[in-house]
């Protein structure tokens, strides 16, 4: 039996849980909803979105949630496939990036496992079933089972490397690392190459069975006509791009057999002296693609992709820091509105600030804030600024945003880029 059929779902609880998420994006962000207005949820849809940033569920679930009418439709709930270590104790403080020891210390206990099927969230393995993270492994084996010959000798050292920074003796036995300081370290994910010794049979054939279960739970909700949200990136892209695609999408649409694709896109612009901008946005429903599945939703996210302010600007900031080492503010405008009518015709997302001129240009004002107060840039003049070449060639943020753009504008079967320009610059100069 799947994890997630521990418990049936609790409608107050689900309630509850989408108007969190509404009131938390309403105050982190500046939301822009990019729905059509025949836009609702429907049974048989399998939606899938692109993974921007660990906030896109509340920010998707929440759009759905009040701009869909879910709010009022008793009869059709949105279901969540999430990867499947989320079910499992100490997620919260081994999965994380750049928390301190004490913060995972604390969160080490919590197991949000159990209440997760009472919102609809459902298991899929991660990256894969042939997968198994260390602390997964180590789980069951008692306290006392050494570790040397255990487990990698590069995640000996580490673990090793954790307790000499903390003070501590070298661990010798599983019961001293079984430990909140060590989360970020257990939550390394192990081949079966890594982990070969046979003290990991069972965890390997634990991981199998639940692998296997779990996926067969998500296609038979599927089936039954269950609108499930799926993030098939399995993972918020690292570098802005769009895919690639884990394993398992064409199997879920094969097997599932849903009705419709629903293409979900998620933009964040980052670029304002306020809170930053979130565009969320809904392309029209697909058919299940006939040939290659991977292929097809790949080109259905990159369509679904906004267009936002931040994007261009990143374009023309890395551009001109390789060129005039100037940005003006009609300069910028002018690109923003030659970039906006192509993406019109194209149907493409967009900003609705980029719509129009007087907003347009707003924003543009505030780009050029932005550039001077985080210091890429000084004023030059009344309407311009002077770049900090290397601050702007150098700033990842430009760089992830420009390269967003650039697979936005992937079209068609393989998802190839049809026009150069679109490129990130850096790419562009290689």
């Amino acid at each position: 039996m799947s994890r997630a059929d521990r418990r049936e779902p609790s409608e107050p609880l689900y309630e509850a849980v989408a108007l969190g998420m509404w009131a938390y994006t309403r105050v982190a962000f500046r939301v822009r909803t990019l729905f059509p207005s025949e836009f609702v949820l429907r049974r048989g849809s399998m939606l899938v979105a692109t993974h921007r940033a660990e906030s896109d569920v509340p920010l998707i679930c929440a759009s759905i949630y009040i701009h869909a009418g879910v709010w009022r439709r008793s009869n059709v709930r949105l279901h969540f496939a999430a990867r499947d270590d989320l079910f499992e104790q100490g997620f919260f403080a081994g999965f994380p990036r750049g928390l301190p020891v004490g913060a995972r210390r604390l969160l080490w206990p919590i197991d949000a496992g159990p209440y997760l099927p009472l919102v609809r969230v459902n298991p899929l393995p991660y990256p894969d079933a042939e997968t198994l993270r260390l602390a997964s492994a180590l789980a069951d084996l008692p306290g006392n089972t050494p570790l040397a010959g255990l487990v990698p000798d590069d995640a000996l050292a580490a673990l090793a490397g954790r307790a000499s920074a903390l003070g501590r003796p070298e661990p010798s036995v599983v019961a001293d690392v079984r430990r909140g300081e060590f989360a970020d370290l257990l939550w390394r994910g192990c081949s079966r190459a890594e982990l070969r010794h046979p003290l990991f049979e069972t965890a390997w054939r634990r991981r199998a069975e639940r692998a296997a279960a779990d996926v067969r739970q998500v296609v038979e909700l599927v089936r039954c006509g269950e609108p499930v949200l799926f993030f098939p990136e399995g993972r918020p892209s690292e570098d802005g791009a769009v895919g690639p695609l884990r394993p398992g999408m064409r199997l879920l649409v094969r097997r599932g057999r849903p009705e419709s694709l629903q293409p979900i896109g998620i933009a964040y612009d980052p670029i304002t002296t306020g809170r930053p901008y979130a565009c969320v946005a809904a392309s029209p429903p697909m058919p299940p693609p006939a040939g290659d599945v991977d292929r097809a939703v790949t080109a259905a996210l990159c369509r679904a992709l906004p267009l936002t302010a931040g994007q261009l600007a990143a374009i023309a900031l890395l551009e001109e820091a390789r060129g005039s080492e100037r940005l003006s503010a009609g300069g910028l405008d002018e690109r923003l509105a030659q970039a906006v009518a192509e993406a019109a015709l194209e149907g493409r997302p967009i900003e609705p600030s980029l719509r129009e001129e007087a907003q347009r240009r707003a924003r543009v004002a505030d780009v050029l804030r932005w550039v001077m107060r985080e210091g890429l840039a000084r004023r030059d003049g009344r309407r311009g600024v002077a770049l900090d070449a290397g601050r702007v060639l150098a700033d990842r943020r430009l760089e992830r945003l420009a390269r967003e753009h650039a697979s936005a504008a992937r079209r068609g079967e393989g998802g190839k880029r049809s026009d150069r320009r679109c490129r990130s610059p850096h790419q562009a100069s290689r």
